[in-house]
């Protein structure tokens, strides 16, 4: 649950869940990365910072929408239709897991595509 001290914080997020077009602060074509801040990844990780109720129906529901976005493997979409970032996919897993997701199969496979694809330098 939020501390009375940011409640007013979470709210105003929360608020905003409709403002790029469509729910869970996604765009009207199913975008969530959208640009910050009020895009359905900052947004969590907003209301993550801001020890928003795990439980509201906006997050939980926003939750539900990043983890049907996973792909086989782990790779994660932002959009319907373009490219697959690492960046997206570690903002996703981190937005999850703050939020109590880490045990979920899905954010695993982030989590280990993550792993077994980083960046060697060979040093």
């Amino acid at each position: 649950m939020a501390s009375k001290k940011y409640a007013s914080d979470v709210e105003a997020v929360l608020a905003k869940r409709h403002d790029n077009g469509g729910d869970y602060w996604a765009s009207t074509d199913g975008r969530f990365g959208t640009g910050g801040p009020f895009s359905t990844l900052e947004s969590l990780l907003i209301l993550s910072e801001l020890r928003g109720p795990k439980s509201h129906e906006a997050v939980r529901g926003a939750a539900d929408f990043l983890l049907n976005a996973c792909r086989d493997g782990g790779r994660f979409r932002v959009a319907p239709k373009g490219s697959i970032y690492p960046c997206h996919i570690a903002i996703a897993a981190a937005a999850l897991c703050r939020f109590g997701y880490a045990g979920e199969p899905r954010v695993q496979r982030m989590l280990d595509h993550l792993l077994d694809n980083r960046y060697d330098d060979g040093g």
